[in-house]
């Protein structure tokens, strides 16, 4: 089969082994146990052969699998029931130990922050949130010598952009493993692996499955690095289910043609938002004016599907007020839908963090966040700016 995006999109995670049959869409197996005729194939199944029990492999979740590794250009993917699953589970792979030091964006996801925080808390491991983008970061890394490093491809909910080549080289130099939370981008907009990550994350509730109706993680890798996680798994039953897996894999299979124009509207969002006076700044990494737009065009197709921009005067009462005003936009604290999703980012994705680790951030109470949607961008656009303005009026 061809190796390019839009045809492996539609056609990866299509048959399971051992079928003649394939369906143009497939079936959803609601079946927690199966039965067998022979004692032997049951014993074969419960070692993995078949499917026996949906803690063990389930069909409609190897579907997905097989779909999202093809995706991500690499040999194995398992799923979990969301992306913070999948993010515990890398966590514990690493087999941490009292005195071991783990490196994490000191600007990326608040929720990723305390659950990293919370598990090194318990296990005498030490944090290190680092601002990616930083030139001293490499060299710091360097002189922690930590088991695991976290980045982001983009970073929530300031879109930064690291550069992961020089991050997954320096994270190896020193013996860490190197982990890509890939979610913003989607494996249609950066193949996080092909820049060195040793682990690919996504959480599949976004840009995967693309209609906010379903739920899920995944970790892609080699199926050297990826079969102790799904052996660890089993034990610990945070499987996805069959419905979500079947949407998601539904949502999958339009993925290259959503993303691109995802990507080419949020563009057109953001010029014409820096255009507006009533905006202090627009982040935008497919606009020249962005920090790192060198490196996001390098490892980048496109400047992504998320915009950001902080508003004149704006605290967190005017960014409530704001969030109210929205007419075709939907205030929500997620992204990754066909409709456009806005939040206020230090209330939704920087929630929680401390008021001190969002200043070190830079994440002040005047940004907001957006995902753009496939509706006409000039709405979008004419309703963000609306909505600013009726409380600018205020």
């Amino acid at each position: 089969m061809s190796t390019k995006q839009k045809t492996v999109a539609v056609h990866a995670g299509s048959r399971l082994t051992g079928s003649k049959a394939v369906p143009v869409a497939p079936a959803i197996y609601p079946a927690a146990v199966n039965w067998f005729d022979s004692s032997d194939d049951l014993d074969g199944a419960l070692d993995g052969k078949d499917y026996a029990y949906g803690r063990i492999s389930a069909p409609n979740t190897t579907l997905l699998e097989e779909a999202v590794a093809a995706l991500e250009g690499t040999e194995a993917c398992v799923a979990y029931a969301s992306g913070m699953a999948a993010l515990r589970s890398v966590f514990d792979a690493q087999g941490f130990k009292p005195g071991d030091r783990l490196v994490m964006p000191a600007d990326g996801y608040g929720v990723t922050r305390l659950l990293y925080k919370n598990l090194c808390a318990t296990l005498g491991v030490e944090l290190h949130p680092l601002l990616m983008t930083d030139a001293r970061t490499p060299e710091r890394i360097r002189e922690l010598r930590p088991r695991m490093v976290l980045a982001e491809s983009i970073t929530n909910p300031l879109l930064r952009v690291p550069d992961l080549r020089v991050l997954s080289k320096v994270s190896h130099e020193v013996g860490a493993t190197f982990v890509v939370d890939a979610t913003f981008p989607s494996p249609a907009g950066q193949r996080s692996l092909e820049f060195g990550a040793d682990y690919a994350v996504q959480s599949t509730s976004k840009w995967l499955n693309g209609h906010s109706d379903a739920l899920g993680g995944t970790v892609s890798g080699s199926a050297a690095r990826i079969a102790p996680l799904r052996s660890a798994r089993i034990l610990a039953g945070d499987v996805l289910g069959p419905f979500e897996a079947w949407l998601t894999l539904r949502g999958l299979r339009t993925l290259p043609v959503r993303m691109k124009a995802h990507a080419e509207h949020a563009a057109h969002v953001a010029r014409r938002l820096s255009d507006s006076p009533l905006l202090e700044r627009v982040i935008y990494p497919g606009l020249p004016s962005h920090p790192d737009h060198a490196v996001a065009k390098e490892l980048l197709t496109g400047g992504g599907p998320m915009v950001a921009f902080e508003v004149k005067g704006f605290g967190r009462p005017e960014g409530m007020r704001f969030l109210e005003g929205l007419k075709t936009c939907r205030p929500g604290p997620s992204l990754g839908d066909v409709c456009t999703l806005v939040m206020h980012a230090a209330s939704a994705s920087a929630r929680r963090m401390t008021p001190e680790e969002r200043a070190t951030a830079g994440i002040q109470e005047n940004l907001i966040r957006v995902s753009v949607g496939l509706e006409d961008p000039d709405d979008i656009v004419e309703d963000l700016l609306g909505a600013v303005a009726k409380v600018v009026r205020k």
